[in-house]
């Protein structure tokens, strides 16, 4: 009886995302559904490459885009736990030669977006400037990184206005390495992709060969925004209705927005955080992850350490994180009362547009 009806929720689950990508149509989809004992569904969708006709299959990687941010939070959790870093104590204990409007700026700020950092510019995407585009830069090292944004006035005190940047996950990434003399992405595959269990949770490095990347497109509307957002770049040609997405650099926003993972890995993710036997992390670190740290904003539900806390229209309760980057869109939600975790993606940017709503439905075939 049991199996029957899981075999049902998966028939029904395969016909809803059929209808979905129909509707929200972008080369590739891959969807996982996880529960607290581990993967209840998934499916792919579509192509992960459309030149050369490749299925989608759900070991793709798929760019997580800002979803890399909840990673970055339960990261910083961990590091919490084991003493390597305080959330309240000023940045500039490990990062001494910060200016000075950023020593007093503490870890839990930059993670709910309270540091007062500023988020990403037109500016940083002109390829007139000098270094052109912050996409298609080399980086040699921390300096060149922070040499983007650091010495840029703050757009509140810290502290007191949520203002979302991604360039506040990137200072927060550099006090983390300071705190643990260990390299960002290094301290993801040691606290986060081998505990838990997530062997295709890789950063997206352009100049690495990644197994079972999909390819990243540019839908029409795309290389409109885009054309708004980067002066002086030439528009890519469409062909069949999508664009290759130019290769850039991620080195960045590594925290922010730079990791690659498969749907179902995502997905085994979130149910990590739900209660029970499989757990990856504490009690404690739960709390900490998820009770709200800041009021809801006109842009912004209320934040836990990272994550976003609500409740969806069905009023049930959800920690979550989406995502859009050129080549990827992805959404990370957990449901703990139901205990389910939903993630998707697709290889665009811009699609699907709404991701929350999806998500919901999802959650009622399964809860």
């Amino acid at each position: 009886m049991l199996r029957h009806k899981a075999v049902d929720r998966a028939g029904q689950a395969d016909v809803w995302a059929r209808a979905f990508h129909q509707a929200q149509p972008a080369p590739a989809l891959s969807l996982a559904v996880a529960g607290a004992d581990g993967p209840v569904w998934s499916a792919a969708l579509g192509q992960a490459n459309l030149e050369l006709a490749v299925p989608a299959q759900c070991d793709h990687l798929f760019r997580l885009g800002s979803v890399s941010k909840a990673i970055t939070a339960t990261l910083a959790a961990r590091l919490v736990s084991r003493g390597l870093v305080d959330l309240d104590s000023a940045i500039a204990y490990w990062l001494p030669d910060l200016p000075e409007h950023h020593r007093r700026t503490t870890l839990r700020q930059l993670l709910t977006h309270r540091g007062g950092v500023r988020h990403y510019l037109p500016s940083d995407f002109d390829a007139r400037a000098p270094g052109g585009s912050i996409l298609q830069r080399r980086y040699t090292g921390r300096d060149a990184i922070l040499a983007l944004f650091i010495d840029d006035p703050l757009v509140a005190e810290p502290g007191t206005q949520v203002s979302y940047s991604s360039f506040g996950y990137t200072l927060a990434s550099m006090v983390m390495e300071a705190a643990a003399a260990t390299g960002f992405l290094q301290l993801v595959e040691d606290e986060i992709a081998r505990p838990f269990g997530l062997p295709s949770l890789v950063a997206d490095d352009v100049l690495d060969v990644v197994p079972m990347r999909a390819s990243g497109y540019h839908s029409a509307r795309e290389v409109e925004f885009m054309a708004a957002r980067t002066p002086g770049a030439a528009p890519p040609r469409l062909r069949g209705g999508y664009a290759n997405v130019t290769l850039s650099s991620a080195a960045f926003c590594w925290a922010g927005a730079g990791l690659l993972m498969a749907m179902p890995d995502l997905a085994r993710f979130g149910a990590s955080h739900l209660e029970g036997p499989h757990a990856r992390i504490s009690a404690r670190q739960r709390a900490l992850l998820f009770t709200p740290l800041t009021e809801a904003t006109a842009g912004s539900p209320p934040l836990g350490l990272g994550w976003r806390v609500d409740r969806d229209a069905s009023g049930r309760l959800r920690w979550h994180h989406a995502g859009g980057t050129p080549g990827g869109r992805a959404v990370l939600v957990i449901y703990p009362d139901p205990g389910l975790a939903i993630a998707f993606a697709s290889n665009t940017m811009m699609t699907p547009g709404d991701v929350l709503g999806p998500a919901s439905e999802l959650a009622d075939l399964f809860a």
